[in-house]
């Protein structure tokens, strides 16, 4: 059961900033790159790496007219290929969370930029922090189950994609006014997720 998502392998904007500040102090340069300067300094010195190009999806989450709770649970957006759900490639997924209002933006380079241009079935869960002892996840990763806040209702991209508002074409230069107004309240839940449903995640 593919249930556990995890960030889809990207470029690490961290470690090439880190590099990129590294090399401009040994070189006795006088001003800080910018993310962007450090991101081109990269492509420029790694020719074997490729660069897409992305678009702004950013916008902001409701569940039930109120901005998700962050207190004990986040919020997850995720995107998915539709047509590599069975067996996702590098690449295929991609997922960040709410803030306590809602919103959210998807990161490939620079923060905010967005996503690589293309389809994406979006689907939402809202997990929580573990609380059995040993599960505090590692760093600054940290890892969240079920259940599901929103009753494994949005959670599933194989039954997305056939919602017409859960499926996004992504070109430049993307929306950063993206709304998703979720109802749960007074819908009986999911109580058997299919195989495709994100129960679990990853992140920060």
């Amino acid at each position: 059961m593919r249930s556990f998502a995890r960030h889809a392998p990207r470029f690490s904007l961290t470690c090439v900033v880190l590099a990129f500040f590294a090399a401009a102090a040994l070189e006795g340069c006088g001003g800080r790159p910018s993310e962007q300067q450090a991101v081109d300094e990269f492509f420029k010195n790694n020719s074997k790496s490729k660069q897409e190009a992305v678009a702004r999806f950013a916008g902001r989450v409701t569940v039930d007219g109120l901005p998700p709770s962050r207190e004990l649970s986040r919020l997850f957006v995720i995107l998915s290929d539709p047509q590599k759900l069975e067996k996702p490639k590098d690449g295929s997924i991609r997922f960040v969370s709410c803030d306590d209002q809602g919103n959210f933006e998807f990161t490939t380079y620079v923060k905010g930029d967005g996503v690589p241009y293309g389809k994406y079935v979006v689907t939402f869960v809202q997990l929580h922090k573990p609380t059995r002892a040993g599960q505090r996840g590692l760093g600054f990763i940290q890892e969240f189950v079920g259940p599901d806040d929103l009753k494994n209702l949005y959670n599933d991209p194989q039954k997305n994609r056939n919602e017409k508002d859960f499926v996004v074409e992504v070109q430049s230069p993307g929306k950063s006014d993206y709304e998703f107004a979720l109802s749960v309240a007074g819908k009986d839940p999911v109580r058997a997720p299919s195989e495709y449903a994100v129960t679990r995640m990853r992140g920060n």
